[in-house]
């Protein structure tokens, strides 16, 4: 059983998987999204991401997606995490993670960089994966975020 993390942006979606139950290694996937513009992109992610039927979900029990914030207005990151969240199951436990909120819970400061996130979990990367991108990273912490909310609520 594994937990999984989905970080995206208006090109790519970047899903990291992690043992649910402890260490082993993590694996990543990124799905190129294609089209002119975000609109074109955001009507892409159907055919990029694993669909709702896909074994890809079959070993999941629960996936964590970051909640987009930012400066510049989240109108089409929300139009893409709303065409993500169609591809996965309803079965799924999914939890939205504010980028505040899983930096965090990993222990990093809530205002942390990209730059300390990425040196923070790209230690853990394999080497295949040597130049991932911040999207990756930043999955990867949701991942261990997700897990951690998980593991800490069956404890309560």
């Amino acid at each position: 059983m594994r937990v999984c993390a989905i970080d995206f942006s208006s090109h790519a979606v970047d899903v990291v998987t992690v043992p649910y139950d402890g260490p082993g290694q993590l694996v990543w996937h990124r799905f190129p999204l294609t089209g002119k513009d975000a609109f074109d992109r955001a009507r892409s992610v159907a055919e990029a991401v694993p669909g709702r039927a896909s074994v890809f979900w079959d070993e999941l029990v629960a996936v964590g997606i970051e909640h987009p914030a930012g400066h510049h207005g989240t109108g089409p990151l929300l139009r893409i995490q709303g065409a993500i969240l169609s591809a996965i199951p309803a079965r799924m436990l999914v939890e939205p993670w504010s980028p505040a909120k899983w930096r965090k819970a990993v222990g990093l400061a809530g205002n942390a960089s990209k730059e300390a996130v990425y040196s923070f979990a790209v230690r853990d990367f394999p080497l295949e994966y040597l130049s991932v991108p911040n999207d990756a990273t930043d999955a990867y912490c949701i991942a261990l975020a997700t897990r951690q909310a998980i593991t800490t609520e069956q404890a309560a």
